[in-house]
């Protein structure tokens, strides 16, 4: 184990400072994953968009952000004003997002599957573009918060907690759709989504924008801005520890999500026979134990990467998601119904990697990178990330879709699928679950900066251009 460094108190980041950046990880955690969510079973099986067609209106946002991420992070990095270059994209984007999310859902009932394909791609492409002004900045403020290779760490632990309540409450939304109380689901998804636009989207996301503090602006504005902007984008994104990094974030989200897409037509349809009142409960009781399994294991996450370093706590992580992988044959089960409740217990931590070591290595990257090419960009270094999050999450729906067409399986046959159909949902179920720690752990070999090295970079960065 190398050498442990005392976090200097200059380095330190004051409470109310942590707990105004990480309620950004609520919105954020909410965002990236909300229209998905609350799309498939009010758009699909409530309007009854064709799978194929929802498939597609949730890739093609995806494919418009390959290239907003990217000139968004670039903006971002290249901006001038009074009140820094993240902070006013943070506060216009939290408001942006709420007024769009919002209008996804006031969809009309009879539109037909064309109108409710155009409805439901267009209103994510203006949503998922105000998200991408709101998340990018967003993601670039938080690197930039402190310089020490610890409290970042412990920063993290902060937005870590904030995504964890975000994850806890957004397996609740569907559910809550449902409550007698409304005329059908698609009125209560209007009533939820206002809350939500209100309270979470424009309520805390405006937070960091007003508390969070931008330690390398006057550093940003000395440097060479020579370096154009495909090729700033190509530095960025072929580092060999960037492309590391990148490899375990995709995929995770991306086989992470096709698992957890076709996740609920498991439930629905094979663990709970096609009651789907009582398999969307199951559903959200899962959801809920993964939020609960996140809370301690950001606490544990935060011990093993301050006592161990951040690369063997991932390591340990990946290894336990893919053992979690196997067991989702055997504890997803129409004799115990329940038992798919230890699936939290097993795949849970690593997504709270992504929230606690993930952002904390890539915030050691932006110090590898400045070393590196003498450009102080978290904006660019950002975008890659956020997109290639969406990315996989998006293409996943389409991938399900396929899935779903591919086993033959007929949501007006309920639990009576064709011979075959629910066994090659499971194939694919399980077959993504155990692929995606398997490959991160192949790319985690990339990403070579230890607790010795970036201590290192800061120093010669510091002597090269001062502190921050």
């Amino acid at each position: 184990m190398s050498e442990y460094h005392n976090t200097k108190a200059e380095d330190r980041v004051p409470l109310g400072q942590k707990l105004a950046v990480g309620a950004g990880g609520f919105p954020i955690q909410n965002g990236g994953l909300i229209v998905q969510y609350m799309a498939q079973p009010i758009f699909q099986i409530f309007l009854g968009l064709n799978p194929a067609l929802f498939g597609l209106a949730m890739t093609i946002p995806r494919i418009w952000d390959a290239f907003t991420d990217p000139v968004m992070g670039r903006i971002s990095d290249r901006t001038q004003s009074r009140y820094g270059r993240r902070r006013p994209y943070v506060f216009v984007g939290a408001l942006a997002v709420a007024l769009t999310f919002l209008t996804i859902w006031m969809v009309p009932q009879s539109m037909g599957d064309t109108g409710t394909f155009l409805w439901l791609t267009i209103g994510s492409v203006l949503f998922f573009t105000a998200f991408t002004v709101f998340s990018v900045p967003f993601n670039a403020l938080v690197y930039e918060q402190t310089p020490d290779y610890h409290e970042r760490t412990r920063l993290m632990f902060y937005l870590a907690l904030f995504y964890n309540i975000g994850n806890l409450c957004v397996n609740w939304y569907v559910p809550a759709t449902n409550w007698s109380g409304f005329e059908n689901p698609l009125v209560g998804a209007r009533w939820i989504a206002l809350g939500l636009a209100l309270v979470v989207f424009m309520g805390m996301g405006i937070l960091p924008a007003i508390f969070g503090k931008e330690r390398f602006y006057e550093v940003a504005q000395k440097e060479n801005k020579d370096i154009g902007f495909m090729k700033a984008i190509g530095q960025a994104a072929s580092s060999k520890p960037m492309m590391g990094l990148v490899g375990i974030v995709f995929a995770l989200n991306f086989c992470g999500t096709i698992a957890g897409s076709i996740a609920m037509y498991i439930v629905i349809y094979y663990v709970k026979s096609g009651d789907v009142a009582s398999g969307l409960v199951l559903n959200a009781m899962n959801g809920t134990g993964f939020a609960i399994v996140g809370f301690v294991g950001i606490f544990a996450l935060r011990w093993l990467a301050l006592k161990y370093g951040k690369r063997q706590a991932m390591f340990f992580v990946l290894a336990l998601t893919a053992l979690g992988g196997i067991s989702k044959w055997f504890i997803f089960t129409p004799d115990y119904p329940h038992l798919l409740l230890l699936d939290a217990v097993l795949n849970g931590p690593v997504w709270v990697s992504l929230g606690v070591i993930v952002p904390s290595m890539i915030a050691d990257l932006c110090d590898w990178d400045e070393h590196k090419f003498g450009e102080r960009r978290e904006g660019i270094i950002s975008s890659v990330f956020t997109w290639i999050t969406k990315f996989g999450t998006s293409f996943t729906f389409l991938v399900s879709g396929i899935a779903l067409h591919f086993s033959g399986f007929d949501e007006a046959l309920g639990a009576e699928q064709p011979e075959g159909t629910i066994t090659v949902l499971r194939l694919f179920f399980v077959g993504a679950s155990v692929l995606a720690p398997i490959l991160a752990i192949f790319c985690l070999k990339l990403y070579t900066i230890s607790e010795d090295s970036a201590y290192g970079i800061r120093n010669e960065l510091e002597a090269r251009r001062g502190e921050v």
